[in-house]
């Protein structure tokens, strides 16, 4: 499917430990689409783009970061990134500004831990692995075992090997956004 993102601009939340994959396939389909996907981390972490020689990541401190400046928000999988965001105040409070604007978010495989510390799958349909079932479920989530989960202004994947179709379904809810007529509704 064509998307013309032009003008969106989109925040990707990650710390240590971030699945590079995830961002870089992500970062690659929303950039050919017009976007402009900006990296936010935790701390002062001078995170490196794979296979690029150690090239920086375009980085902004989580700390320095304003949701307003921001169109949508990518939290790409990974363990060690989902236990550190977690945990780290600024950026779950940087979610739940997404959230409180209803603001597209897409959730890579362990990227929706952040979203249950975030409070914020309450009533949404959620892809994820089975080892997040309970603690999805515990905050009024509800598991799906689909790959790929879009509910209102939340898009999920279980897995790496839905890459495209979750791509494909977060560029379609950051167009909405774009054009103006809502994804308010729309459930997978």
């Amino acid at each position: 499917m064509n998307h013309d993102l032009t003008s969106v601009k989109i925040a990707a939340l990650v710390a240590t430990g971030f699945e590079q994959d995830h961002l870089l396939d992500a970062q690659e389909f929303l950039h050919r689409a017009g976007a402009t996907v900006t990296t936010v981390s935790v701390g002062t972490d001078k995170l490196r783009e794979a296979g690029k020689a150690g090239k920086p990541l375009a980085n902004i401190a989580v700390d320095d970061a304003d949701e307003t400046g921001f169109d949508a928000l990518l939290l790409p999988g990974g363990k060690a990134s989902a236990d550190n965001l977690s945990r780290n105040p600024a950026a779950i409070e940087f979610v739940r500004s997404f959230l409180a604007a209803s603001k597209p978010i897409g959730a890579i495989t362990d990227g929706v831990k952040v979203l249950v510390a975030a409070d914020g799958v309450a009533g949404l349909r959620v892809a994820a692995d089975p080892v997040l079932r309970g603690a999805i479920e515990n905050v009024g989530g509800v598991w799906t075992e689909k790959p790929v989960a879009y509910d209102r202004y939340l898009v999920t994947a279980a897995h790496i090997q839905a890459i495209e179709c979750f791509c494909d379904a977060f560029a379609q809810n950051c167009r909405e956004l774009k054009s103006g007529s809502g994804s308010s509704l729309r459930t997978d």
